[in-house]
């Protein structure tokens, strides 16, 4: 079977050579009509374009580059999806790379990406090495940080604040009457979106002196909610709610509180963040923070769309906004817990007082 050319394709879409290279090019200077006929030629010769000679006749690849922490997160792969919604509409394919959290393995990502000479990048997060802020500002293409914000991006930035939601979230269930809020962060996999959240947490305590405040650190999974639980049992001091820094931790937390029978929220309170599937679905439904990942996805893909096809005209901070959604998690609680129990591997990092001193 003999190869089909572009010209072929020209042909049978009733159009010059150029107008189809402009449609594979995403160029917005063709018709929708003229788009149509050609993308219709397109399938019915099954023509492949070669993307080596395109990549090199216009110093373009169609190819972008997407760093994320983990494949096994909704948070993440919504953002994706919203993405590919976009770039797979204007002819562009998506490289997905898995960092892990780990700065060194982030840089590695960036310098095997910019090798395959990517059109644009974008990159979980707004905290980065030294090492990897510079490598992307050089890159000299399109850079787009995500799922937080930042006044000073590498280029521009889509995401919402951690900081501001925490710190709605802690006011709402102090407004609700709580005087003994704790916070349950992660022990590692530290990053800019979880320290966010602890700094809104620490803020919004501390305008509060009478609100008890302390720390608990565990392993951002079902199992360390559990035993963020017990380890705020054991404290003997009177835990109202416990506020997880995801929606992962806060069922685990849930699932600890109905084996050991403990009422939620009349005994103990307990709120999350993300509003993943299941935080609706639990029972009691959980109390947390609600972000459109697939907005952040759709926004940033726009960006680098419109970057690539010459509009500079857009804002290199795009706040999407978040939702604090309150549910039976932390109806206002007629009991307090104030009894100890036995395990525990989380830690306290932090003395535990009527008013806790924040570092």
């Amino acid at each position: 079977m003999e190869k089909v050319l572009l010209s072929d394709v020209a042909r049978r879409a009733e159009v010059g050579v150029g107008t189809v290279s402009r449609v594979l090019n995403g160029s917005t200077k063709v018709s929708a009509l003229t788009r149509q006929k050609v993308l219709s030629a397109i399938a019915e010769l099954d023509y492949v374009p070669n993307s080596v000679a395109q990549s090199l006749a216009g110093n373009r690849t169609r190819l972008i580059a997407a760093i994320i922490p983990a494949l096994g997160y909704t948070q993440h792969s919504e953002i994706i999806q919203g993405m590919t919604d976009v770039l797979y509409a204007h002819g562009m394919s998506l490289m997905i790379g898995t960092s892990g959290y780990s700065d060194q393995l982030e840089l590695q990502l960036i310098k095997s990406f910019l090798a395959r000479r990517p059109d644009a990048i974008y990159i979980t997060g707004v905290r980065h090495s030294k090492d990897v802020r510079s490598s992307l500002e050089q890159a000299g293409i399109p850079v787009v940080e995500g799922a937080n914000l930042t006044t000073t991006p590498i280029d521009a930035v889509v995401g919402y604040s951690n900081f501001n939601a925490s710190v709605e979230l802690i006011n709402m269930l102090i407004a609700r009457g709580y005087r003994s809020v704790w916070h349950v962060t992660a022990s590692k996999d530290s990053n800019d979106r979880i320290d966010d959240r602890l700094a809104g947490y620490r803020s919004a305590t501390s305008m509060e002196p009478e609100v008890q405040a302390a720390v608990i650190k565990c392993e951002n999974s079902f199992d360390g909610g559990a035993e963020a639980v017990r380890v705020a049992l054991m404290s003997n001091f009177k835990v109202e709610a416990l506020t997880f820094a995801t929606d992962v931790m806060a069922v685990g937390g849930l699932l600890e509180c109905q084996r050991r029978g403990i009422n939620v929220p009349e005994q103990l309170a307990i709120s999350g963040f993300d509003d993943l599937a299941i935080a609706a679905s639990t029972n009691p439904s959980l109390t947390t923070v609600k972000v459109d990942r697939l907005d952040i996805g759709r926004k940033a893909a726009e960006i680098i769309v419109n970057r690539l096809q010459g509009n500079h005209h857009y804002s290199p901070i795009v706040d999407v906004g978040y939702q604090v959604v309150e549910r039976d998690s932390t109806r206002r609680a007629h009991s307090l817990i104030s009894r100890g129990v036995e395990g525990g591997c989380a830690t306290i990092c932090w003395p535990i007082g009527k008013r806790t001193h924040l570092p």
